[in-house]
């Protein structure tokens, strides 16, 4: 058997070793220097209506009932954010049924939501157990809970506006963001406020996330978006166009910090929908197989949701 030099037996170890560490170029993404200005972690609002569930989350459930131990993720409902809050309690079987209160939450039904029962020391224990010393339930404690009530009779909306149907899984916006050129993704104002746009510019891409418990976002038919420069008119003076499905979709930050896909798109034209005016709202239409339209936001979401899905002219 012929030997193999050292030199030789040197040389083809180095080659084997860079061959190793030589990597496939790794095509530029375009997020990679994007620094978002706002909380990432879970989804913020300035100001929010006491009475929708952003404002319960904010003045009633975070401060008061999210303690360690309890529910913080310990014991549902999870109070740790507004998200696992509006998703652990409407339409969420109660644990203690007496053939009344089946739900934790049901939509225009005070009598039935066992929240109220337990806030008012009607079923035991009455909730909060524990009071935090952050938390000013011993003296609001009547209003607060006038709140929640007012929440359950105005049918238990989502930050969205969209009323939820016990055994239908509903269209939700997980994500909406702007970019430039396939390249520069628009920062927003904080808390969540309006995209920012600094000049105003012959074609930008909002790109859109949703999500549905039963059905593929791609599926979904009827997809249109409609602008105007009033937040809460949306008649027929409305510019509505078509969303765009079939490109490529990515992943990106969503509504509440998570990384969520986006599938839905549209180029618009900011120089002529915005010529007049220096805020553009806009609002989605879609269609799944069980429910009517879905208008995201609706008519009665909470004013902040509606400067998520904006533009602001900062120029």
């Amino acid at each position: 058997m012929k030997k193999i030099s050292s030199a030789a037996l040197f040389l083809m170890v180095a080659l084997i070793l860079q061959s190793a560490c030589e990597k496939p170029e790794i095509p530029r993404n375009p997020f990679d220097d994007y620094k978002p200005t706002q909380d990432t972690v879970k989804f913020i609002f300035d100001d929010p209506d006491s009475s929708s569930i952003a404002g319960l989350y904010t003045y009633i459930f975070k401060p008061t009932c999210a303690n360690s131990g309890c529910h913080d993720g310990t014991f549902d409902p999870d109070f740790r954010t507004l998200e696992s809050s509006y998703n652990t309690l409407v339409f969420r079987e109660s644990i203690k049924k007496d053939g009344k209160y089946l739900f934790r939450v049901k939509p225009y039904s005070i009598d039935s939501s066992v929240i109220l029962a337990r806030v008012n020391g009607i079923v035991t224990p009455q909730m909060p157990i524990q009071i935090e010393p952050d938390s000013d339930w011993g003296k609001r404690k009547d209003h607060y809970i006038s709140l929640i009530r007012r929440w359950i009779e105005s049918g238990a909306p989502a930050i969205d506006g969209s009323i939820p149907v016990a055994g239908l899984p509903q269209i939700r916006l997980k994500g909406c963001l702007a970019m430039v050129d396939d390249t520069t993704v628009l920062e927003r104002r904080p808390y969540s406020g309006p995209l920012l746009l600094d000049s105003l510019r012959d074609s930008l891409y909002l790109y859109f996330s949703f999500g549905h418990d039963a059905q593929n976002p791609l599926s979904f038919t009827h997809n249109k978006i409609s602008f105007h420069p009033n937040p809460h008119v949306f008649d027929s003076t409305v510019v509505t166009l078509d969303l765009e499905t079939g490109f490529p979709s990515f992943r990106m930050i969503g509504l509440y910090g998570d990384s969520v896909q986006y599938t839905h798109r549209i180029l618009i034209n900011p120089k002529m929908l915005m010529a007049n005016s220096r805020e553009l709202y806009f609002r989605t239409y879609l269609k799944d197989l069980l429910n009517p339209l879905s208008e995201i936001p609706a008519q009665r979401a909470i004013f902040s949701m509606k400067k998520y899905m904006s533009l602001e002219r900062t120029d």
